[in-house]
């Protein structure tokens, strides 16, 4: 092959060759690139046991979780299927809108909330420097095993903020027959 052929070969493929790479390029680019809504994901704070796990203006500690086939606070009694968790919480930046407002087990795809229909640490007023323990309980289906992830954070909406999130295996809980309900007290440990 001749010189002269050889450069006007070279100027035939190198655009497709420079197109090509830019193309692929691209594709890895894109690949890479966060989706839209990754600007409002929340913030996870992986938790665990007896650790305390601090998020913006939120730090947690998860004490003990069991299941119980039923659960009282004051004069109000609930049989079923319960997780209750024991936690202690504190507020970290500011009192001013620093209460545990959003309690969620996610389970097998579905989201169950932190009972309302007795005293709890579910919307609590948190403090600085100044822990408060309780209990929050969970009812779920009889059926309900394997993997759950329990989510705390200061607000309902989560988007752009932190998440506490402490991971339980169903299957190795404890199981009681009965468990109190602990409202929300000043933590007794520092």
């Amino acid at each position: 092959m001749t010189a002269a052929r050889h450069r006007r070969l070279l100027r035939r493929t190198a655009p497709w060759a420079v197109g090509l790479a830019c193309v692929v390029a691209a594709w890895f680019v894109a690949l890479a690139t966060p989706a839209d809504t990754a600007a409002w994901e929340p913030f996870i704070v992986e938790a665990r046991a007896g650790e305390p796990a601090a998020g913006r203006n939120l730090v947690v500690t998860v004490h003990d979780a069991v299941r119980a086939e039923s659960v009282s606070s004051g004069g109000w009694r609930a049989e079923g299927t319960w997780v209750v968790v024991d936690i202690a919480a504190e507020a970290v930046v500011s009192e001013r809108g620093s209460a545990l407002s959003s309690a969620q087990l996610l389970v097998d795809g579905r989201t169950y909330r932190a009972t309302e229909r007795a005293e709890t640490m579910l919307g609590d007023r948190l403090s600085i420097g100044l822990p408060r323990e309780g209990s929050l309980g969970f009812e779920l289906p009889a059926d309900a095993r394997g993997a759950a992830v329990l989510q705390l954070a200061l607000n309902p909406d989560t988007r752009a903020d932190s998440v506490i999130a402490y991971r339980i295996d169903l299957d190795d809980l404890p199981v009681v027959s009965e468990r109190e309900l602990v409202g929300a007290r000043w933590s007794e440990t520092p």
